[in-house]
């Protein structure tokens, strides 16, 4: 894998990513997930740079099988950052990832593209109680409809806290049945 940049505490560009990355992005990710004994999916991981980077931050998330990127299978992999064992491929956008999605516990969206997609994810993620979405806040009402049929904004979460550049946005969602 590739050589990991180093973050600060202000969110800022990477060619790698969609979202900005910055230090309180990645702390407020490890408050507000599932514990590192419980699987969560990072849905969008494209290169995997912002999942390999808080893997490196908080390295006791990263066992095989419990932080998963998720990504398209395409002929040459884009993935360069996240470690194989922390990988799962699907078929193409519109897919789930078979299997993780019914084992998972918290869900990550890295600027999705489809609200399909979330609810897809929603439908047959059983056991989540935990949504994270990262994106643009023009894409807020796209998505935002979606993940509060599914539960409640956790509004607290972020604590007002600028953790990504000031055209996106991380919501936190909780499931209503415990």
């Amino acid at each position: 894998m590739d050589g990991l940049p180093t973050l600060t505490a202000s969110a800022s560009r990477h060619p790698s990513s969609c979202a900005s990355l910055s230090l309180p992005l990645l702390d407020l990710l490890d408050a507000v997930l599932p514990p590192p004994s419980e699987v969560t999916l990072s849905v969008g991981s494209g290169t995997g740079l912002l999942e390999a980077l808080f893997l490196q931050r908080h390295p006791h998330r990263s066992s095989p099988g419990y932080f998963l990127g998720v990504e398209v299978a395409q002929a040459r992999p884009i993935n360069r950052f996240l470690p194989e064992a922390n990988t799962t491929v699907v078929l193409g956008t519109w897919a789930v990832a078979p299997g993780e999605a019914e084992r998972a516990e918290g869900l990550m969206f890295v600027y999705p593209r489809q609200p399909a997609l979330v609810r897809a994810y929603l439908g047959r993620a059983t056991r989540v109680r935990t949504v994270v979405w990262i994106g643009p806040r023009c894409d807020v009402d796209d998505f935002v409809g979606v993940m509060r049929e599914w539960g409640e904004e956790d509004q607290e979460a972020t604590g007002g806290r600028a953790v990504v550049e000031d055209g996106e946005m991380v919501m936190v969602f909780r499931s209503r049945v415990s």
